[in-house]
C-alpha cells in the first residue's frame, strides 16, 4: 500500500471511473464486446477501480500486474455478490478498458496490464464459483440468495441469521482445530483460511 485509505480519495477515484466508464462506451473497444459483456461492463469498470483502492490502496496511476491479479483472482470473487455474467465479463471488459486507457495515454502500462488480465480470465470465473474463495458476507448472501430469502424483508432476514449463526457455531464446535498436512498443500497463503475465522489463512491455521 502507498498510503493511507481515505473517503475522499475513493470519492474521486469513483467519480472519475464514471467519467471512464461512460467514454469508454462510446468507443470503438466497447462496440468490439458481446451484449451480455457490454450489459456488465459499468458494473465491472467501477467496481474494479473502488476495489483498486478500497482493498489494495492504489490509484489508477498506480496499478500494476501483481495487484491486479490478486483483484481479479482474489478480492472481486470473495467481495462482490453477482451472477456469473459478472464474472464472465471481468477480462474481456478490462481488457478492451486498457486498451481504451491506452490509447487516450490514461493508463501507463496499458499493454502489460492488459496481458495479465488475458492470462487469468479463467481462474476469475473460477474462483468466483469456488465458495471457498468467498468471504463471510458475500458466503451468507449467497445463501440467502439460494434459500429464496426476500432481501426487503428484515424479519426473513432476521430469521435466516439466527438459524445461520446456529449452523456456524456447530460446525465450528466439530471442526478440528489444526489443518491436515494434505489440505495445507491445497490452499494458498492469501485464500480465506478453511477454519472458518474470516482471516487469510497465512494469518490464522497457516502460520
Amino acid at each position: 500500500m502507498t498510503e493511507e485509505y481515505s473517503d475522499k480519495i475513493l470519492e474521486e477515484i469513483s467519480k472519475k471511473a464514471q467519467r471512464w466508464s461512460d467514454e469508454f462506451s462510446k468507443s470503438r473497444y466497447y462496440e468490439g464486446l458481446t451484449e451480455e459483456q457490454k450489459q456488465e461492463s459499468e458494473f465491472v469498470i467501477t467496481s474494479f477501480t473502488e476495489y483498486m483502492y478500497s482493498y489494495h490502496c492504489l490509484r489508477p496511476e498506480e496499478w500494476n500486474e501483481f495487484e491486479i491479479e490478486e483483484c481479479c483472482l482474489y478480492t472481486l470473487p470473495r467481495k462482490v455478490v453477482a451472477d456469473e455474467s459478472c464474472f464472465r465479463s471481468i477480462a474481456p471488459v478490462l481488457v478492451a478498458f486498457f486498451d481504451f486507457l491506452g490509447e487516450k495515454k490514461i493508463l501507463k502500462d496499458a499493454q502489460q496490464l492488459k496481458r495479465v488480465v488475458e492470462k487469468i480470465g479463467k481462474q476469475i470465473i473460477k474462483n468466483a464459483k469456488d465458495p471457498r474463495k468467498w468471504g463471510i458476507g458475500k458466503s451468507l448472501a449467497m445463501d440467502m440468495k439460494e434459500a429464496g430469502v426476500d432481501i426487503t424483508n428484515e424479519q426473513e432476514i432476521a430469521d435466516f441469521i439466527t438459524v445461520y449463526n446456529q449452523k456456524m457455531l456447530s460446525e465450528q464446535k466439530n471442526k478440528p482445530s489444526r489443518t491436515s498436512l494434505s489440505e495445507k498443500q491445497k490452499i494458498r497463503r492469501n485464500d480465506p483460511c478453511p477454519c472458518g475465522s474470516g482471516k487469510k489463512y497465512k494469518k490464522c491455521c497457516g502460520k
